[in-house]
C-alpha cells in the first residue's frame, strides 16, 4: 500500500515509538531485577541508577513522542500505545482516507511540526 511520504513518516515514527516504549519497560525491569542481585554496591548502584533514569526520563519523553505521533495518526486516547497496521479495519481508527485509487491520505492536510487535529 503506497503511503504518501509525510503520512509514512507518522506511521513509522509512531510504530517505532510503541516498540521503543515497550523495550524500555522490559529493560526497567531487567535492569531493576539485577539490581536486586548484584554481587557488589558498584554494581547496585549502577543497575538502580540505569533503572531510574529509564523510568524517569527517557520512557516519559518517548511516550511524550508517541502520544502526539498517535494523535496526528488521529488514534483516540485509548488506541495509543498499540502498533497500528494499514491493513483491514486498521484504517477506520486512523485519521487516513483511502481513494478510489487505493493511495492513502490525510483526512485534513498535515503540516509539518504540529498536532494533527480533525477539522470536520
Amino acid at each position: 500500500m503506497q503511503l504518501p511520504r509525510n503520512m509514512m513518516d507518522m506511521y513509522f515514527g509512531y510504530n517505532f515509538r510503541v516498540g521503543d516504549a515497550k523495550g524500555t519497560k522490559e529493560s526497567i525491569v531487567e535492569f531493576e531485577q539485577i539490581a536486586q542481585n548484584a554481587s557488589s554496591a558498584e554494581e547496585k548502584e549502577r543497575y538502580a541508577q540505569a533503572a531510574k533514569q529509564l523510568r524517569t526520563k527517557v520512557l516519559p519523553q518517548m511516550e511524550k513522542e508517541m502520544e502526539q505521533l498517535g494523535k496526528q495518526l488521529g488514534l483516540k486516547a485509548g488506541q495509543i500505545g498499540t502498533e497500528v497496521e494499514l491493513t483491514g479495519d486498521s484504517l477506520s481508527n486512523l485519521a487516513i482516507k483511502k481513494d478510489r485509487y487505493g493511495e492513502l491520505s490525510a483526512v485534513t492536510p498535515y503540516e509539518t511540526g504540529s498536532f494533527y487535529h480533525n477539522k470536520i
